[in-house]
């Protein structure tokens, strides 16, 4: 297919737009040959789908392409820079996405507008780094056999009372969370439940942070992967008698400084939250999906559901957790929130600078 045949099936851009595309398609070769990288052109449809419309490769490096892959789509959970370039407006570098044949490869994305500042495409440059995830992975193991063949490290007296300090304060959260759970059994005002349960859930995922600490090698470092799943449980426990929905954790693990994981952590907890009380009725079963997606610069968290949808706007007004979720993002991670929902689910999204 041609650059003008997605268009017509897929974009519907007026001439003038698409005459630029096309002329910015003449230069696509030349590109990939000095980034050394393969290069496309995505055009999106109306309800927002990407689709490759272009599409040029290295010949001296070799490209991560077997096949060409022009006319097909591009996944929003396989390449999240691209919609990400698509919704903000500014170019997204180094962020790690999965090819249409199953390749893990690092794109930089930049939006392409059209004279009234909207964003009509995107042009993408991507580099295989599958070799470089698997040298990683190794040098990993070496380093866990090494750390494993060698004496443990003494604790320094810091370090066990830094350690004793975190078990104390998640024993006493866990314990402020108890005592709000026995209170909301008690209430016959859903409306109070409901609140009870909500601070029960924001006191237990600042209680995940301690424990981790707790337990952790290094105490100014908090993994995200352990820390979701810890959110998880809590939240799955806190609805368990209401809410029939499996909740997966997806991505690749990093670490952030403790102050960053503790307004993560309040983040994940409140989409989660908001997920399961607004997305679906009591009884009912679905899915929830966590994606963690690190980048060199930002990094993309994201909950999804397959529910039954809101009304996004006037939700973010009249919703105390989804205005806290939104200056905690804005102020503390240095990020943007996103929620788009519909009759199909909820995708909310932020990203965070590390």
């Amino acid at each position: 297919m041609t650059l003008r045949e997605v268009c017509m099936e897929h974009g519907g851009l007026p001439p003038e737009e698409l005459q630029r595309l096309e002329a910015l398609e003449q230069g696509l070769e030349v590109t990939a040959e000095l980034t050394a990288a393969d290069v496309f052109i995505d055009l999106f449809d109306r309800e927002g789908m990407a689709w490759v419309a272009a599409q040029a490769s290295p010949s001296v490096e070799g490209s991560s392409y077997r096949e060409r892959v022009v006319g097909r789509s591009a996944l929003r959970e396989n390449e999240p820079a691209v919609y990400r370039a698509l919704e903000s407006g500014v170019t997204v570098r180094d962020l790690k996405a999965v090819t249409q044949e199953n390749k893990t490869v690092r794109q930089d994305v930049a939006p392409l507008k059209n004279a009234a500042g909207q964003v009509i495409a995107v042009l993408i440059s991507e580099r295989d780094v599958t070799g470089d995830l698997s040298r990683e992975k190794k040098y990993r193991e070496l380093m866990r056999e090494k750390e494993e063949q060698s004496p443990a490290r003494t604790l320094t007296a810091a370090d066990a009372a830094m350690r004793e300090v975190h078990h104390r304060v998640k024993n006493n959260l866990q314990m402020v969370a108890s005592i709000m759970n026995l209170q909301a059994r008690r209430t016959e005002n859903a409306e109070v439940r409901r609140a009870f349960r909500e601070n029960t859930a924001r006191v237990q995922s600042i209680s995940a942070i301690h424990d981790l600490l707790t337990h952790a090698e290094d105490s100014a470092a908090v993994e995200l992967m352990p820390l979701l799943e810890k959110i998880r449980r809590s939240i799955q426990s806190i609805f368990r008698e209401s809410r029939l929905v499996e909740i997966r954790i997806e991505g690749e693990d990093m670490s952030v400084p403790p102050d960053r994981a503790t307004s993560i952590a309040l983040v994940v907890n409140e989409l989660l939250s908001n997920a399961l009380e607004h997305g679906f009725r009591e009884g009912e079963s679905g899915l929830i999906r966590i994606q963690l997606c690190p980048g060199a610069l930002f990094s993309v968290i994201t909950v999804e559901d397959n529910g039954m949808g809101f009304d996004a706007a006037a939700r973010c007004a009249d919703s105390l957790g989804l205005s806290i979720v939104t200056l905690v993002v804005k102020e503390k991670l240095g990020g943007d929130l996103r929620i788009l929902s519909d009759e199909n689910g909820t995708r909310a999204s932020f990203d965070f600078c590390l």
